[in-house]
């Protein structure tokens, strides 16, 4: 006598195809959480080793990395020690610090950075300076300010200026006049800042409470070429993670991520500290200022072997 072959009816087919579907409907927010807070992670801690490279450089130089405008008519005379125009960003004088001695040997820092024997470096991409949940970010871009046409390498990560009003002109006025082409700023990074390099006694509010290195999204800031001093940093003035044109660059040379709610900074101090949208501005704006106000002298720096 032949067994009778049980075999699933329709209706109970369909109930557990329905039940594994919950199953993945509940299980899949928490993978995407759980791959999100890994992505962060590599943010901060990419992050963290520019801050740590900052603090390593300082200890050398006894100032922190410098800019280097390109723009001839911003280079006071005279000047101690005597720098060209070239238009090198600070992140270029941490290379070293972040084991890329070779690729810093590659720039010549007596010619402009928009020159061709500078290109070649320029797009090359450095893993420090992408956030995992920008993968834009890893493109060439060949549509950066004064590099139109030129592929250049991004980065995610800028150098905080304060809060000053970009252009004196951004439709969320800060009270801190534009200074990114002149100085001081009351931040730490800007085009400019080789006329007054920071130095840790430049920070009366605690490098603990000071920003210093934050995230942007290059895809909606048009300054964004890593080794540039005109696409290196940005400002607090506009609120945290504001979208507008790219090419606008009162507004968009602001701090942004691709992280959901907020973003993350990197301190004075190297400590690494998640900002959420919902930040008052004018929290924001002091955090990202050393003294709360504009300060300080203008003057050279010290040491012809800081670049």
């Amino acid at each position: 006598m032949s067994q009778r072959r049980h075999a699933f009816t329709l209706i109970e087919l369909l109930v557990v195809i329905t039940i594994i579907g919950i199953l993945i409907s509940l299980l899949l927010p928490a993978v995407q959480s759980a791959r999100e807070a890994a992505r962060r992670t590599t943010c901060t801690n990419n992050l963290k080793q520019l801050g740590l490279a900052v603090h390593s450089y300082l200890s050398s130089f006894g100032v922190a990395p410098i800019s280097i405008t390109m723009f001839d008519g911003e280079v006071p005379v005279p000047m101690r020690p005597k720098l060209t125009a070239t238009g090198k960003g600070w992140i270029v004088s941490i290379l070293p610090n972040l084991e890329q001695q070779g690729l810093y040997n590659q720039f010549n820092f007596r010619t402009k950075f928009n020159s061709g024997a500078q290109r070649t470096a320029m797009a090359m991409n450095l893993a420090v300076l992408h956030c995992p949940n920008d993968p834009d970010s890893l493109k060439l871009s060949n549509a950066e300010y004064q590099f139109e046409g030129t592929d250049v390498s991004l980065t995610n990560y800028k150098g905080v200026i304060g809060d000053p009003n970009m252009g004196n002109g951004s439709p969320f006025t800060s009270p801190t006049p534009d200074c990114h082409s002149g100085n001081p700023c009351n931040g730490t990074f800007w085009r400019n800042d080789y006329q007054f390099a920071a130095r840790w006694e430049r920070f009366p509010d605690g490098t603990s409470n000071t920003f210093l290195i934050g995230e942007d999204v290059p895809t909606h800031n048009r300054h964004s070429a890593w080794a540039y001093s005109n696409g290196d940093y940005a400002s607090c003035h506009m609120p945290l993670n504001f979208r507008g044109d790219p090419g606008n660059w009162p507004t968009a040379i602001s701090f942004r991520s691709e992280h959901p709610g907020g973003a993350s900074f990197c301190f004075a101090d190297s400590s690494v500290h998640w900002i959420t949208d919902s930040i008052s501005v004018p929290v924001y704006r002091a955090l990202a200022t050393r003294d709360g106000k504009m300060g300080g002298r203008t003057e050279a720096i010290v040491g012809a072997n800081a670049y």
